[in-house]
Protein backbone atom coordinates (compact mmCIF):
# COMPACT_ATOMS: atom_id res chain seq x y z
CA UNK A 1 0.00 0.00 0.00
CA UNK A 2 1.43 3.24 -1.02
CA UNK A 3 2.35 5.79 2.00
CA UNK A 4 -1.11 7.45 2.67
CA UNK A 5 0.52 10.27 4.39
CA UNK A 6 2.73 11.59 0.83
CA UNK A 7 -0.58 10.65 -1.03
CA UNK A 8 -3.00 12.83 0.67
CA UNK A 9 0.18 15.70 0.93
CA UNK A 10 0.61 15.31 -3.02
CA UNK A 11 -3.08 16.23 -3.95
CA UNK A 12 -4.27 18.85 -0.94
CA UNK A 13 -4.31 21.85 -3.32
CA UNK A 14 -6.79 19.83 -5.83
CA UNK A 15 -8.36 17.56 -3.26
CA UNK A 16 -11.47 19.87 -3.08
CA UNK A 17 -11.87 20.62 -6.52
CA UNK A 18 -12.01 16.82 -7.71
CA UNK A 19 -13.70 15.88 -4.78
CA UNK A 20 -16.54 18.10 -6.45
CA UNK A 21 -15.95 16.62 -9.61
CA UNK A 22 -16.11 13.20 -9.40
CA UNK A 23 -18.88 13.03 -6.92
CA UNK A 24 -20.99 15.34 -9.36
CA UNK A 25 -21.48 18.03 -6.16
CA UNK A 26 -23.53 14.87 -4.42
CA UNK A 27 -20.72 14.92 -1.51
CA UNK A 28 -22.00 18.38 -0.11
CA UNK A 29 -25.23 16.56 0.64
CA UNK A 30 -24.22 13.54 2.09
CA UNK A 31 -21.43 15.84 4.51
CA UNK A 32 -24.91 17.91 5.47
CA UNK A 33 -26.77 14.78 6.11
CA UNK A 34 -23.98 12.95 7.94
CA UNK A 35 -23.89 16.09 10.56
CA UNK A 36 -27.69 16.05 11.10
CA UNK A 37 -27.77 13.15 12.37
CA UNK A 38 -27.05 14.16 15.92
CA UNK A 39 -26.96 17.65 18.21
CA UNK A 40 -23.17 18.18 18.59
CA UNK A 41 -21.68 19.56 22.10
CA UNK A 42 -18.74 19.67 24.24
CA UNK A 43 -15.45 18.44 22.67
CA UNK A 44 -15.15 17.34 19.04
CA UNK A 45 -13.13 15.29 17.11
CA UNK A 46 -12.69 15.01 13.44
CA UNK A 47 -10.54 12.47 12.43
CA UNK A 48 -9.03 12.01 9.00
CA UNK A 49 -10.14 15.88 8.64
CA UNK A 50 -8.23 16.76 5.56
CA UNK A 51 -9.14 20.35 4.75
CA UNK A 52 -11.51 20.63 7.34
CA UNK A 53 -14.89 21.14 5.37
CA UNK A 54 -16.88 18.45 8.03
CA UNK A 55 -15.31 20.22 11.69
CA UNK A 56 -16.02 23.57 10.47
CA UNK A 57 -19.73 22.64 9.02
CA UNK A 58 -20.14 21.39 12.90
CA UNK A 59 -18.73 25.00 14.55
CA UNK A 60 -20.58 27.15 12.50
CA UNK A 61 -23.65 25.44 13.19
CA UNK A 62 -22.75 24.87 17.03
CA UNK A 63 -20.28 27.71 18.13
CA UNK A 64 -20.18 26.62 21.30
CA UNK A 65 -18.72 23.33 20.91
CA UNK A 66 -14.47 23.01 21.26
CA UNK A 67 -13.55 21.79 17.80
CA UNK A 68 -10.60 19.93 16.91
CA UNK A 69 -9.36 18.13 13.71
CA UNK A 70 -6.76 15.72 13.10
CA UNK A 71 -4.92 14.58 9.71
CA UNK A 72 -1.52 12.87 8.85
CA UNK A 73 -1.67 15.28 6.45
CA UNK A 74 0.61 18.71 6.52
CA UNK A 75 0.04 19.86 2.95
CA UNK A 76 -4.03 19.42 3.97
CA UNK A 77 -3.81 20.61 7.45
CA UNK A 78 -1.83 24.00 5.95
CA UNK A 79 -5.23 24.60 3.72
CA UNK A 80 -7.74 23.86 6.75
CA UNK A 81 -5.63 26.46 9.20
CA UNK A 82 -5.64 29.18 6.90
CA UNK A 83 -9.40 28.54 5.97
CA UNK A 84 -10.45 28.09 9.49
CA UNK A 85 -8.74 29.58 12.37
CA UNK A 86 -11.69 28.88 14.87
CA UNK A 87 -10.30 24.86 14.98
CA UNK A 88 -7.60 23.23 16.45
CA UNK A 89 -5.95 21.92 13.76
CA UNK A 90 -3.34 18.51 14.95
CA UNK A 91 -1.03 16.79 12.62
CA UNK A 92 -1.36 12.60 13.90
CA UNK A 93 -2.21 9.74 13.09
CA UNK A 94 -5.57 7.94 14.08
CA UNK A 95 -3.91 4.51 15.77
CA UNK A 96 -1.40 6.92 17.85
CA UNK A 97 -4.67 9.89 19.02
CA UNK A 98 -2.55 12.82 21.30
CA UNK A 99 -5.72 13.08 23.84
CA UNK A 100 -6.35 11.71 27.08
CA UNK A 101 -9.03 8.98 27.88
CA UNK A 102 -12.83 9.43 27.78
CA UNK A 103 -12.35 12.77 26.31
CA UNK A 104 -14.82 13.72 23.41
CA UNK A 105 -18.22 13.94 23.29
CA UNK A 106 -18.15 12.87 19.54
CA UNK A 107 -15.72 11.70 17.19
CA UNK A 108 -16.80 11.82 13.28
CA UNK A 109 -14.52 10.16 10.45
CA UNK A 110 -15.62 10.98 6.80
CA UNK A 111 -14.48 9.08 3.64
CA UNK A 112 -10.82 7.93 6.00
CA UNK A 113 -11.11 5.01 8.07
CA UNK A 114 -10.25 3.19 4.87
CA UNK A 115 -7.25 4.76 4.64
CA UNK A 116 -5.79 4.34 7.85
CA UNK A 117 -2.88 2.07 8.56
CA UNK A 118 -4.79 -0.15 11.10
CA UNK A 119 -8.53 0.17 11.54
CA UNK A 120 -8.70 -1.76 13.91
CA UNK A 121 -5.81 0.01 15.74
CA UNK A 122 -8.11 3.32 14.91
CA UNK A 123 -11.24 2.06 16.81
CA UNK A 124 -9.43 0.90 19.56
CA UNK A 125 -8.02 4.34 19.97
CA UNK A 126 -11.39 6.03 19.07
CA UNK A 127 -12.78 3.75 22.18
CA UNK A 128 -10.52 4.98 24.48
CA UNK A 129 -10.66 8.93 24.10
CA UNK A 130 -14.56 8.86 23.32
CA UNK A 131 -16.93 9.49 26.52
CA UNK A 132 -19.17 6.64 27.40
CA UNK A 133 -22.37 6.60 25.93
CA UNK A 134 -21.40 8.79 23.58
CA UNK A 135 -21.18 8.62 20.09
CA UNK A 136 -18.56 7.74 16.79
CA UNK A 137 -19.79 8.94 13.49
CA UNK A 138 -18.43 7.37 10.08
CA UNK A 139 -19.18 7.95 6.45
CA UNK A 140 -17.08 5.97 4.18
CA UNK A 141 -17.57 4.47 0.50
CA UNK A 142 -19.10 0.88 0.75
CA UNK A 143 -18.44 -2.17 -1.51
CA UNK A 144 -21.17 -3.79 -3.15
CA UNK A 145 -22.95 -6.95 -3.18
CA UNK A 146 -24.55 -6.05 -6.62
CA UNK A 147 -23.08 -7.79 -9.68
CA UNK A 148 -24.54 -5.03 -12.15
CA UNK A 149 -23.62 -1.90 -9.98
CA UNK A 150 -20.20 -3.46 -9.23
CA UNK A 151 -19.41 -3.37 -12.94
CA UNK A 152 -20.98 0.22 -12.96
CA UNK A 153 -18.72 1.13 -10.22
CA UNK A 154 -15.35 -0.54 -11.26
CA UNK A 155 -16.05 1.24 -14.82
CA UNK A 156 -16.62 4.70 -12.55
CA UNK A 157 -13.46 3.75 -10.37
CA UNK A 158 -10.77 2.71 -12.59
CA UNK A 159 -11.43 4.81 -15.68
CA UNK A 160 -13.22 7.88 -14.92
CA UNK A 161 -11.89 8.60 -11.49
CA UNK A 162 -8.09 8.36 -12.32
CA UNK A 163 -8.26 10.13 -15.55
CA UNK A 164 -9.46 13.33 -14.19
CA UNK A 165 -6.90 12.58 -11.54
CA UNK A 166 -4.30 12.61 -14.92
CA UNK A 167 -5.95 15.73 -15.98
CA UNK A 168 -4.05 17.39 -12.78
CA UNK A 169 -1.03 15.61 -13.07
CA UNK A 170 -2.75 13.09 -10.33
CA UNK A 171 -3.12 9.72 -11.96
CA UNK A 172 -1.47 7.41 -9.50
CA UNK A 173 -2.82 8.92 -6.38
CA UNK A 174 -6.10 8.69 -7.70
CA UNK A 175 -5.31 5.53 -9.05
CA UNK A 176 -4.74 4.09 -5.57
CA UNK A 177 -7.57 6.07 -4.09
CA UNK A 178 -10.25 4.15 -6.90
CA UNK A 179 -8.23 0.68 -5.20
CA UNK A 180 -9.01 1.48 -1.85
CA UNK A 181 -12.74 2.47 -2.26
CA UNK A 182 -13.10 -1.30 -4.47
CA UNK A 183 -11.69 -3.19 -1.81
CA UNK A 184 -13.53 -1.52 1.49
CA UNK A 185 -16.11 -3.78 3.06
CA UNK A 186 -20.00 -4.15 2.83
CA UNK A 187 -21.88 -2.09 5.40
CA UNK A 188 -22.92 -5.37 7.20
CA UNK A 189 -18.88 -6.80 7.48
CA UNK A 190 -17.41 -3.05 8.73
CA UNK A 191 -21.00 -3.18 10.98
CA UNK A 192 -19.23 -6.04 12.68
CA UNK A 193 -15.94 -4.85 12.89
CA UNK A 194 -17.72 -1.57 14.66
CA UNK A 195 -19.00 -4.25 16.92
CA UNK A 196 -15.77 -6.17 17.71
CA UNK A 197 -14.57 -3.18 18.51
CA UNK A 198 -17.26 -2.43 21.61
CA UNK A 199 -19.25 0.38 19.50
CA UNK A 200 -23.29 -0.57 19.46
CA UNK A 201 -24.35 0.40 15.86
CA UNK A 202 -27.59 2.38 16.08
CA UNK A 203 -28.30 3.10 12.52
CA UNK A 204 -26.62 2.61 9.23
CA UNK A 205 -27.33 5.15 6.12
CA UNK A 206 -26.86 4.20 2.43
CA UNK A 207 -26.74 6.90 -0.71
CA UNK A 208 -26.30 6.56 -4.57
CA UNK A 209 -27.50 3.06 -4.40
CA UNK A 210 -25.31 1.76 -1.11
CA UNK A 211 -21.45 3.15 -2.79
CA UNK A 212 -21.72 5.54 0.37
CA UNK A 213 -22.40 4.63 4.44
CA UNK A 214 -22.86 6.49 6.96
CA UNK A 215 -22.63 4.50 10.51
CA UNK A 216 -23.77 5.98 13.88
CA UNK A 217 -22.29 4.02 16.71
CA UNK A 218 -22.20 4.38 20.53
CA UNK A 219 -19.19 3.78 22.96
CA UNK A 220 -19.91 0.64 24.88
Amino acid sequence: MPNTKDTFNSIATVYDKINNIISLGRHKNWKSFFISNINFEGEILDIATGTGDIISSIKKIYPNTNCYGIDPSKNMLYIAKQKYKDINFIEGYSEDLPFPDNNFNFITISFGIRNTLSINESLKEIHRILKKNQYLLIMEFSKTENFFLKVFTNLYLFLIIPIIGLLYGKFKEYFYLSSSISNFYTPKEFQKILENNFFNVESINSFNFGLVTIYKAKKI
